[in-house]
């Protein structure tokens, strides 16, 4: 009976006043804790779910938690903003220069073969093939021990 009379004190004190969007949060999480016990059904749990997101008022809001024990909303605690850690960027970016690296050796082995192809048809090609990769070998040979200290 005590808690019959808390929460008719509560609605006349708070009832006419709208709703928040954290009000109607922490109702549908005190519903949720009231399924959870098994003392609502899934049908009842979701017209009072309703209830609370449509209610206008307080008052219509704590309408929706009427023949439950006492584990309603209390709309005089506030809820804090949940703060995120934005991670800090790292200076060295590895994949990057892994995925640069991936980039330019298939596109030498695919020069390579293109060449090569050709080589078949025209022999002098073959040492012009040869010389680009090389060339290219030796850059990423050169790159890579620039990059790594």
């Amino acid at each position: 009976m005590h808690a019959d009379v808390e929460a008719v004190t509560w609605t006349l004190e708070h009832g006419g006043t709208r709703p928040s969007d954290s009000d109607r949060a922490q109702g549908q999480r005190l519903l949720d804790e009231h399924v959870a016990m098994g003392r609502l059904t899934s049908e009842e749990f979701g017209d009072r779910a309703a209830q609370v997101q449509h209610a206008r008022t307080k008052s219509e809001l704590l309408a929706a938690f009427q023949g439950l024990p006492r584990s309603h909303p209390r709309f005089d605690e506030q809820v804090q903003p949940r703060r995120f850690a934005i991670p800090e960027p790292t200076a060295d970016v590895p994949h990057l220069r892994y995925a640069v690296t991936a980039i330019v050796s298939s596109c030498a082995v695919a020069g390579a073969i293109g060449t090569l192809l050709l080589a078949l048809q025209e022999p002098a090609v073959l040492f012009a093939a040869a010389g680009v990769l090389l060339t290219v070998y030796f850059a990423l040979v050169i790159l890579g021990h620039r990059t790594e200290s």
